[in-house]
């Protein structure tokens, strides 16, 4: 399993840390930081409904994954099973699973108002490429994450893949290390 690491330092999230913001546009490694996110979550025995684009997410889940995978922890839904992950998310106990919603900026904004009220959600994408960009802004996160400029949230260029970590007990730079 890869690590992800803040400040040097391996970082393992808990609840605590929900919701979670992950910016980054395409190529910056937010895509890879969520999977690696997700992966770290289902070590935890953390249930997850995965709401994605396209099944490069499945396919890299199940890469990084030490175990075979059980169905019963994580479901997967791409861009054509929205119906089916609607359905999932009013189906579940609110305090039980972590929704994550990766390529948000693929979805309509219903599916941001379906997760929202949510305990333990995940928004991941190009939140610049979003048509309710302002509603995900003017959202309160416990922890940020941003692979790429975002709003008034500007920084120096970082190397790829690496990207600044924002929450209340710590500030840094953040980065998935390789297994």
């Amino acid at each position: 399993m890869n690590k992800i690491l803040v400040n040097q330092e391996e970082l393992n999230f808990t609840e605590n840390d929900f919701p979670i913001l992950i910016h980054g546009e395409e190529g910056s490694g937010a895509s890879l930081y969520t999977v690696t996110l997700a992966v770290n979550l289902y070590s935890k025995n953390l249930p997850i409904v995965f709401l994605c684009g396209y099944p490069m997410a499945e396919e890299e889940f199940k890469k990084q994954l030490d175990e075979k995978l059980n169905e019963n922890k994580i479901i997967f839904y791409t861009k054509e099973k929205v119906s089916e992950f609607k359905k999932s998310v009013i189906n579940s106990n609110n305090e039980e699973k972590v929704i994550i919603v990766k390529n948000i900026e693929l979805f309509k904004e219903e599916i941001f108002d379906l997760v929202l009220p949510k305990d333990k959600i995940v928004l991941s994408g190009d939140i610049n490429k979003c048509s309710f960009k302002n509603r995900i802004l003017n959202t309160k996160f416990k922890t940020k994450i941003f692979f790429s400029a975002l709003g008034n949230f500007t920084f120096k260029l970082l190397q790829k893949y690496e990207g600044f970590f924002v929450s209340d007990d710590l500030k840094g730079i953040t980065k998935v290390i390789f297994r």
